[in-house]
């Protein structure tokens, strides 16, 4: 059958023809690829924007392309940010002037390397790899990774049976950072030191992002000290903005520099944790007892029980004012042996928020009451961090789909949506869409040799894909920097499950998705611990199919025994959770695997469940029972709230504060936040809450009111 009509062949702005057609933006930068992979020499702006689709119908031979010339500068800047490597040549007879360069993508630099490549067991691991980053500004990365992975035509072995992890970089600081350490810039924010209640200002040269206990930190050489140091994340204020013509400072050879910053980074985390030890005692029973027992079991082989109303426990730390915020929010579940420094830390913490909330409840102005939220918690935010990058993604699935359509030959577009995740419908238009492109050719006319072509009797009577004509593409393509770190960072989250303990085995693919990035992978790494035996014995069931039982101490307080059918293992950073069905409530639930006591798997097999059960996509639901409370902190510190999704946020004043509303499911998570974020946050309204934190802070600074007076009497 002869070619399709090809819409390409129409007259260029300005020479009499009527208005052309408006060329989407994926197609006009997959034509842009396909013109500087086929050019060996280069072309120049001007035969780029003369000839190449979805410029040349706007090219003006009169001269006047600003506007054009923009829009070539920002799809440069977005075909790099993809990873695909676009060279710049300079001319011999013009040294140094950007209006002889010229532009090519060398295809031995775009091009998969041909070593690099993957088993069915490793792809497996790398989609589970790449399902890490669900949230925040890695989850376009780790999508066009796996659109490429996709590319190479191999199907995954069976994936890790009933687990969802999830890693998330939910600090707003985090985009900006990763942005300013893959183009080596310098930096400047406001950092609150923890322990500290106003922000000061800090320039910093980024080296490395790395997760360390469930947080995010920052490795960066400060400008002004001339020394590298590591910020929390969540407590870097306000925006990050790059400081204008700054450049690094150069390492000094002093300096512990390794050949990768994010293993210095982790190994001084690590060194900082190990030679840290808290020893603290806790009451028998409670949530402290249970989920720092959990904890201490994954540090320690044998946890030392002290008398019989109280718990000894000893826990590695890697600063001590963090700590002390976690600690100071357990109040009278926690009394600290040792050091005293972190003793005297977490009674300042109480008496903070103990002080805070002693008072007579602050008015607040009529009419700025809170409502209660019309749209579920988590609405506004998800939908912001997980906007897509559509042209980036359509661009990286049309450079992704035409390897795999000639390796495979024919095939047909249910095969081709299945193995890609699409739907039957955009495989189709994609597939159009790669039929009628291709390059300007030695014509600069698309004319039919320079285009890739298909069968089109097979397409559209048997939807059936064949390729009988490629054009400058016909290999993978390589993964960006940031793509790759993002796969590597997921593995080594995934490093601490009981199946792929084979340490070797994913160093081994750490090393080919280096090899098959187009950049050194960008600076971004994951130390991820063992949660311990329970979620072993989990496992366990899920993968034997049997119920069970264990006691949960639920976030009330109160203490039950549960019978459950394991449904789904899943983490967040580092907290862990069981999705199953609980046959207490007779309802899906959830549980966190810190809260369990005593589990054991039965000799029970899981109960039938109707065929319509779903699991939500979140952990946890709104609730019609929540409470709102109202809360007012410094506005800096924000970000420490990021967690609980504050809405309704308004300035006080000057601005140097702000009132917002957090919705709660019960008093007792809202008494741990406040005492662990003393001094920084107050409870203003409803007047039961704020005389909840009273209580709860005096109760736990009552425990050290012997030391104070023997302090005095000493004095």
């Amino acid at each position: 059958m002869p070619a399709q009509p090809d819409p390409k062949r129409e007259p260029a702005a300005g020479v009499g023809a009527s208005k052309p057609r408006s060329v989407p933006a994926p197609e006009r930068l997959f034509s842009l690829v396909l013109a500087l992979v086929a050019t060996e020499s280069g072309l120049t702006k001007a035969d780029i924007l003369a000839n190449v689709q979805g410029y040349r119908q706007r090219y003006s031979s009169a001269g006047l392309n600003d506007s054009l010339e923009r829009q070539f500068e920002r799809d440069k800047d977005d075909i790099r940010e993809l990873g695909i490597p676009l060279e710049t040549i300079e001319s011999p007879d013009d040294p140094g002037s950007n209006h002889f360069l010229r532009y090519r993508i060398p295809k031995g630099l775009y091009d998969l390397p041909a070593d690099v490549t993957f088993t069915p067991d490793e792809v497996s691991l790398l989609k589970l790899a790449g399902t890490v980053w669900r949230e925040g500004s890695l989850s376009g990365e780790s999508r066009r990774a796996l659109m490429k992975l996709n590319s190479l035509g191999v199907e995954s072995s069976e994936p890790v049976l009933g687990y969802a992890p999830l890693l998330r970089t939910k600090d707003q600081s985090f985009e900006p950072l990763s942005k300013a350490l893959d183009r080596a810039q310098v930096v400047a924010f406001l950092y609150l030191k923890p322990g500290e209640t106003n922000p000061a200002r800090r320039v910093v040269a980024p080296r490395a992002l790395v997760q360390h206990e469930g947080r995010w930190h920052l490795y960066a050489t400060d400008e002004v000290a001339h020394a590298p140091r590591t910020f929390l994340l969540a407590r870097i204020a306000g925006t990050v903005a790059v400081v204008p013509n700054a450049i690094p400072a150069p390492i000094s050879a002093g300096a512990p520099h390794n050949a990768t910053d994010s293993a210095q980074a982790l190994a001084e985390l690590d060194d900082l944790w190990t030679s840290n030890i808290a020893r603290i005692v806790v009451v028998p029973g409670s949530d402290a007892a249970v989920r720092l027992g959990a904890r201490q079991a994954a540090q320690h082989p044998a946890p030392r029980v002290g008398p019989s109303t109280e718990l000894e426990r000893t826990l590695h730390f890697t600063d001590l004012n963090v700590l002390a915020d976690e600690l100071a929010g357990f109040g009278p579940e926690v009394f600290i042996q040792s050091p005293l420094a972190l003793r005297d830390a977490v009674q300042k913490r109480l008496v903070a928020a103990r002080d805070a909330h002693a008072s007579a409840l602050p008015v607040i102005p009529p009419g700025r009451t809170p409502l209660r939220r019309a749209t579920p918690p988590h609405a506004q935010t998800t939908k912001v961090a997980t906007q897509p990058r559509v042209a980036g993604d359509q661009l990286t699935l049309l450079l992704s789909l035409v390897p795999y359509l000639i390796d495979q030959g024919r095939v047909t577009v249910t095969e081709v949506a299945e193995h890609f995740g699409l739907s039957a419908e955009r495989v189709r238009a994609l597939v159009s869409l790669i039929a009628l492109s291709g390059i300007p050719g030695e014509t600069r006319q698309y004319l039919h040799g320079d285009l890739f072509d298909i069968l089109w009797d097979e397409f559209e009577t048997n939807d059936r894909i064949v390729l009988t004509h490629q054009v400058a593409i016909d290999d993978s393509p390589r993964f960006s920097a940031r793509e790759a770190a993002a796969l590597i960072a997921g593995l080594q989250y995934l490093s601490a499950l009981p199946n792929n303990a084979d340490t070797d085995a994913i160093s081994s693919l750490m090393a080919k998705l280096t090899r098959g990035a187009s950049a050194p992978p960008t600076q971004l790494a994951v130390a991820q611990r063992d949660a311990g035996t329970t979620r072993g014995i989990v496992q366990a069931a899920l993968i034997t199919g049997m119920q069970i039982e264990f006691d949960y101490l639920n976030a009330r307080g109160s203490q039950v025994h549960r019978l459950v059918d394991p449904l789904r293992i899943e983490s967040v950073d580092s907290d862990w959770y069981l999705r199953g069905w609980c046959h207490l409530r007779e309802a899906v639930r959830t549980f966190r695997l810190d809260r369990m006591s005593n589990p054991r798997v039965t000799v029970v097999p899981l109960s039938t469940h109707p065929a319509d059960l779903l699991l939500p996509d979140t952990l946890f639901q709104a609730s019609s029972d929540d409470v709102d409370v109202r809360l007012e902190l410094a506005t800096a510190a924000l970000p420490l709230l990021a967690d609980y999704r504050p809405e309704g946020s308004e300035p006080v004043g000057s601005g140097v504060r702000t009132r917002t509303t957090l919705r709660v499911a019960h008093t007792h998570a809202l008494k741990r936040l406040v005492t662990g974020l003393a001094g920084i946050v107050t409870v203003l309204e409803p007047a039961e809450s704020r005389q909840v934190v009273f209580d709860w802070a005096a109760a736990g600074l009552a425990q050290y009111a012997p030391d104070e007076q023997s302090q005095t009497e000493m004095d």
